[in-house]
């Protein structure tokens, strides 16, 4: 975590992730690496959402009525990637809105014996290409795609 957070210029959430997360790491400890609550202080944070207007998060921005135009300006800019951190919901959204390039999904294998499907029955109509898989000591798989429509 501490390259990907190294590696990126900022941060896109959907609402529930955001909220989430800005629950837990303005006061995140020892749990946490130093480079992971200095970056998730620093970076820039958009969130995604039309609802919410005001958040307390430092450097936390929402994107308003019009997230697909607030993100394509974004992608605009020089510097370095940003990165989505969403639940399906929001990562549906996002495909569907043409603003994603890439998807990387944090496959944590566990027997739950239910929960949310990730794209809720309604997929995002893109091709996936794998371009990249990483696997972890913990059995977590790391799988990248590349959703854009130019493979």
């Amino acid at each position: 975590m501490d390259g990907v957070l190294e590696s990126i210029g900022g941060m896109v959430f959907g609402r529930t992730a955001f909220e989430q997360l800005a629950g837990y790491w303005p006061t995140a400890g020892e749990e946490v690496s130093s480079t992971q609550r200095r970056r998730m202080h620093e970076l820039p944070k958009y969130v995604m959402s039309r609802t919410l207007r005001d958040t307390d998060w430092h450097n936390s921005h929402p994107l308003g009525d019009d997230p697909a135009a607030a993100l394509t300006d974004l992608k605009r800019q020089d510097g370095r990637d940003l990165a989505f951190f969403a639940g399906g919901q929001a990562a549906t959204a996002a495909i569907r809105l043409g603003v994603l390039d890439e998807l990387r999904l944090l496959i944590n294998p566990a027997f739950l014996g239910g929960g949310t499907p990730l794209f809720n029955g309604t997929y995002p109509q893109r091709d996936l290409r794998l371009t990249d898989t990483r696997r972890f000591a913990s059995g977590a798989l790391l799988n990248t795609y590349d959703i854009n429509d130019r493979h």
